[in-house]
Formats: C-alpha cells, structure tokens, sequence
C-alpha cells in the first residue's frame, strides 16, 4: 500500500486542481512534526499513535477519493496542526471556525473513549477516530469500530469508497 501512496504526494496544495481525477491527493506535513507531535501530546494529554505519526512523515495529509462521485463523506485527513485547530476554538474571532460543527464530538471521544480525531468524513460532526491506545480506526463513536490498523482502513478503502457505511 505505501508504494501506491507515494505517486500521490505533491509539494503543496497549488496543483490540486491539476489532480482532481487522481484518487488521492496528499501534502508532506510540517517540516518539524515532531515539535508538533509534542504539542499535540502536551495540549491533549493524547499521544499521537505510531501508526498516524508513519503516515504523516510518510505521507502527509490531505484527500482520499479526492474527487469521486459515488463517495458519501469528504476523506480530508487532517495535518497534526488541523488536529489542535480542531479541539480548539480560535483565539481571534477575526479567523473563521471551520471546526466548530465537529468540535464537540472530537472531545467527547477523546475525553470518555481515547479516540483522536485525524480525519473529517462529512458534515456535522462526522470524523474518523484513531485509538490512542492501540491504533484501532472507528467511524463517529467507540461504537462503530471500521479497521484494526490505519493500515487495514486504507486498504478497505482503496478497495471500496465508503466500506464502512453500506
């Protein structure tokens, strides 16, 4: 799978446009990702799981079935920074809130079940959660398990948009 991944990173999101019937669509994080893994850790109190860590140094983040029709939700896996703007409100209310519909169910997971959010799948709240602890990949709640690796997740996925949800 990693090898099928690596055709989809690009230097930065200028050129989406030019990838729009690419499958996936990925960004090389932060050049200091471990300072933000840090921060992360520090802001959270949450570890971010090894397996997510080997995917952004990896991968990145961005778009998976960037511009597929028959997809449900949006696959936008979020940058380490995305995560920490998503648990939290901006300081300036000057900058728009793009999080603010999935805020709350970000820390209630993280809070009561040790879910991390690292991916947004649609509207209103609907993310893709990644256990702290043994890196087991759920849709909305602890309640609906999808994968037990990021790993198997992305390979069902590439095998059939929105697996989890028919």
């Amino acid at each position: 799978m990693d090898e099928l991944l690596k055709k989809y990173v690009h230097q930065n999101w200028d050129d989406i446009s030019d990838h729009r019937n690419d499958k996936y669509y990925f960004v090389q994080a932060s050049d200091d990702m471990e300072t933000v893994f840090s921060e992360v850790r520090y802001q959270l109190e949450a570890e971010i799981p090894e397996t997510l860590k080997a995917f952004y140094r990896n991968f990145g983040c961005g778009f998976l079935w960037l511009n597929q029709k028959q997809k449900k939700g949006l696959y936008r896996i979020l940058s380490p920074e995305e995560i920490l703007d998503l648990y939290f409100e901006p300081d300036s209310g000057e900058i728009p809130d793009d999080f603010i519909t999935y805020r709350q169910n970000a820390w209630e997971n993280l809070e009561e079940n040790k879910l991390l959010a690292f991916c947004l799948f649609g509207e209103e709240g609907s993310l893709l959660y990644i256990s702290v602890e043994d890196g087991v990949i759920y849709y909305l709640s602890a309640a609906y398990k999808i994968a037990d690796f990021l790993s198997d997740f992305l390979a069902s996925l590439d095998q059939e948009v929105d697996y989890f949800i028919k």
